[in-house]
């Protein structure tokens, strides 16, 4: 941790850029590699080419009204264990924003496998979207594996796929994408199962001093439980479930996904089922018994009777 208190080793702010992910990507791939270390970040105020999970754009305002932040992680855990970052950095961002929500008729949760979603008390009073209900997408992440593969075709730098590294320096390194939607009013959101802190009741609208304050506070507040997340996940050996299994419980109780009957449009055709786990594949259990789904888009399906 930097000096000041704050949770990242760096942090660099842009007004404006295409893609932060596509930044850091370039960065950690050049000579400017050593320059970004574990939880180092960049952040710009506006993107122009924003990305999302599966080459999606993210779509955000030019008023400065969403947080938009890659951070740089090295952890020291097994290549094997990597899949559980998109699920571990949607709990830092939920744990993140869940307090400025306690007093407000919404709890926050994840959604499987990368979207953090804000969940009303009372669903009737919520308008309906399907595939959704009531739930409002406010936050996304995305991560993504940039070191270059070792010998063997798989294993970044040369590591055996369930070897833990000896320091950050021969880490694998990821980059995780967080996009907050904070200030949108509901008419500047994309999709209409999308929110903001905005349309939640948590803050102002538009990109002015409040919401800039918000976003701020939400960085930080985001850097500290990565911090928090990561030292635990590292503590565990990469195994969410070792030990008292604390973060796989945490990890499984903020999944709103789990309990669910759901339907999984996958890359090899679209799965049904109730979700009944996370492995962190979605585990789908049906007539047919179980299966994990290892990525995808997840909707709702609505029980009848």
């Amino acid at each position: 941790m930097s000096p000041g208190g704050s949770p990242f080793s760096r942090l660099d702010t842009v007004p404006v850029t295409g893609s932060t992910q596509d930044d850091l990507r370039a960065a950690l791939t050049g000579p400017e590699r050593g320059a970004w270390p574990h939880l180092s970040a960049l952040r710009a105020l506006r993107q122009t080419a924003g990305r999302g999970r599966s080459g999606r754009t993210w779509v955000t305002p030019d008023d400065g009204g969403a947080l938009l932040v890659s951070v740089v992680l090295r952890p020291l855990v097994p290549v094997d264990c990597l899949t559980w970052l998109p699920l571990l950095g949607g709990l830092a961002v939920r744990d993140a924003l869940a307090p400025l929500v306690e007093d407000l008729p919404w709890r926050v949760g994840t959604k499987w496998p990368n979207d953090v979603v804000a969940v009303p008390d009372d669903p009737p009073a919520v308008p309906a979207v399907p595939g959704w209900a009531g739930t409002r997408k406010i936050a996304g992440v995305l991560s993504e594996l940039v070191t270059p593969e070792g010998p063997d075709g798989c294993a970044p730098q040369g590591l055996a796929p369930d070897a833990v590294p000896a320091d950050r320096d021969e880490a694998p390194m990821v980059i995780l994408g967080i996009g907050v939607n904070i200030g949108q009013e509901a008419e500047d959101l994309p999709v209409p199962w999308a929110g903001s802190l905005c349309t939640l009741g948590a803050v102002g609208a538009g990109g002015g001093g409040a919401c800039a304050d918000t976003a701020e506070a939400v960085l930080a507040a985001i850097g500290h439980q990565l911090v928090q997340l990561i030292g635990q996940w590292e503590e565990a050996g990469g195994d969410v479930d070792a030990g008292d299994g604390a973060l796989g419980r945490r990890l499984r109780e903020a999944l709103t996904t789990l309990g669910k009957q759901v339907s999984v449009q996958a890359p090899d055709g679209e799965l049904s089922g109730l979700a009944v786990d996370v492995t962190p594949a979605l585990v789908l259990r049906n007539q047919g018994g179980d299966t994990e789904v290892r990525a995808g888009d997840v909707t709702l399906v609505r029980v009848k009777g």
